[in-house]
């Protein structure tokens, strides 16, 4: 199946990391808000694919499962992942609802 033919709402992680190096960028919503465990932070946050105008927001999926939104559950998984794709500067977004967006920098 071609995800960006068959479901152009949806990213894989391999699309999400060229459409980075086209100058997309990695949007993280938050969806649930946070709370602190100890050492660690969980909440639920997506990624969304952004095209570089703003018109088009890809959401990341899994492959495994059937196209299901990818959620990050706790800040290091979602940091990992995003410094993973190259991102050197990560922002997360704290509250629900709220957005922070990501970019590569040119010395990546």
């Amino acid at each position: 199946m071609n995800l960006m033919q068959d479901a152009p709402n949806v990213v894989s992680e391999d699309g999400l990391r060229t459409l980075l190096a086209e100058r997309h960028s990695a949007d993280v919503v938050c969806r649930v808000t946070p709370t602190r465990t100890g050492a660690q932070w969980s909440g639920v946050w997506t990624v969304h694919c952004v095209s570089p105008d703003g018109e088009t927001r890809r959401l990341l999926v899994t492959a495994r499962n059937n196209m299901a939104a990818r959620k990050f559950k706790t800040i290091n998984g979602l940091s990992s992942f995003l410094a993973g794709l190259g991102v050197s500067i990560i922002s997360i977004p704290m509250f629900e609802g709220k957005v922070a967006s990501h970019t590569l920098d040119d010395a990546s």
